[in-house]
């Protein structure tokens, strides 16, 4: 029976980690955000016992709950958990389609293609952040259809293939962006004052890791040339701990740098709240190994109009309405302090507008559907 006419939606059951506050995590953003956001279809998103979904448009729970994981954990599930999760889609899950949300991995993708062996569910596989080692995909992916979130990622996985014809179909979609609400003046106000960040300072943001890239040492050596040319100028490493190097690193920049140009945040409550009042982010990221291809604090700040400044190598390529600059730090210099100087408007304008356009979940969510509806209705031949 044709999508069209059919009256029971079909179902597609997210397989993740546990989709449950607090929402710091791209993975977990991805899946809401898309969830979210389908007509088509009905929605099962895996989560633990207790855990609720988000009221819709139509004043109906956005998604269904399937109540897999007994614990939320922390950036990544427990072998034990990953284990619960793998026995319940085997045998309980009872979904039309399978859309598997991970970083690919040999021993995860190999459970999730006996999966869909046994259960002859179709799988839509999204990328969720680009594999160190993309030599041998095949042991990677494993569904019907792949996405990837960056042409970058997308173009590795297909070389990957020597003869391309075993390829599995590829589609790149990017991360969705929701709609973010502005903060108040006094919630800017609030987060300047906890950081002891001067009422007239223009203010940029590194809002990445510190541990992967060298991006936090390319922002590093920027700041004494900046704060030269700008003397008010403050940078903000708004970072979290993902690892017990964090903090060590952190205080080996601090202890470089001048304590009064820069300031030091794990963890900080409500970043937007600092991005909406920056003058600019900076991401000089060369490695987003463990991210989403665009980490979506990125298009977060464009939504809410904050200039960007991004690297222009690997996935962030794909970052429309950001400015794209090369690893030259004069480069990166001179367009910080255009910011200051009149280009800061005009930017921020632009990346709002791809927000929009390019981002914006309800986008980015029907993309998806398209492919959930394909493969229910026998448009697509498996």
């Amino acid at each position: 029976m044709s999508a069209s006419v059919r009256l029971v939606k079909p179902r597609v059951l997210f397989v993740s980690k546990p989709i449950v506050a607090p929402f710091h995590d791209g993975t977990k953003c991805l899946v809401r955000d898309i969830a979210s956001h389908l007509d088509a279809v009905h929605p099962v998103v895996m989560a633990t016992a207790g855990a609720t979904a988000p009221l819709g448009s139509g004043g109906a729970p956005a998604w269904e709950v399937a109540p897999v994981y007994a614990s939320s954990g922390h950036f990544t599930p427990s072998l034990r958990e990953n284990l619960r999760a793998a026995l319940w889609v085997g045998a309980r899950s009872r979904a039309d389609v399978w859309h598997f949300v991970f970083a690919p991995n040999p021993r995860s993708s190999a459970v999730g293609r006996v999966l869909r062996t046994l259960r002859r569910t179709p799988v839509v596989q999204t990328v969720a952040s680009p594999p160190r080692d993309m030599n041998r995909p095949e042991k990677l992916l494993f569904g019907d259809v792949v996405v990837a979130q960056s042409r970058w990622t997308a173009e590795r996985l297909r070389a990957g293939y020597p003869d391309g014809g075993s390829a599995p179909r590829l589609e790149v979609i990017p991360p969705p962006v929701p709609t973010i609400e502005r903060r108040s003046p006094e919630a800017v106000a609030q987060v300047r004052r906890s950081l002891q960040l001067e009422e007239d300072a223009p203010v940029f943001v590194y809002p990445g890791d510190l541990e992967v890239s060298s991006g936090a040492e390319r922002v590093a050596r920027l700041v004494a040339p900046l704060t030269e040319r700008e003397p008010r100028a403050r940078v903000v490493f708004a970072y979290r701990q993902k690892t017990p190097r964090a903090d060590e690193i952190a205080r080996g920049l601090a202890a470089r740098l001048d304590p009064g140009k820069v300031r030091f945040s794990k963890h900080l409550g409500d970043i937007l709240a600092l991005i909406q009042g920056a003058a600019g982010v900076l991401f000089p990221v060369d490695d987003l190994w463990g991210k989403v291809d665009l980490p979506i604090v990125l298009l977060e700040s464009m939504a809410l109009g904050v200039p960007v400044l991004a690297l222009d190598e690997g996935p962030l390529r794909d970052l429309a309405g950001a400015e794209l600059l090369p690893g030259d730090e004069g480069a990166w210099l001179d367009a910080a302090t255009g910011l200051l100087e009149g280009r800061g408007a005009e930017l921020g304008a632009r990346g709002k507008q791809a927000a929009e356009s390019h981002f914006a979940a309800p986008r980015v969510a029907a993309r998806y559907e398209q492919l959930y509806l394909e493969l229910t209705s026998g448009a697509y031949d498996r």
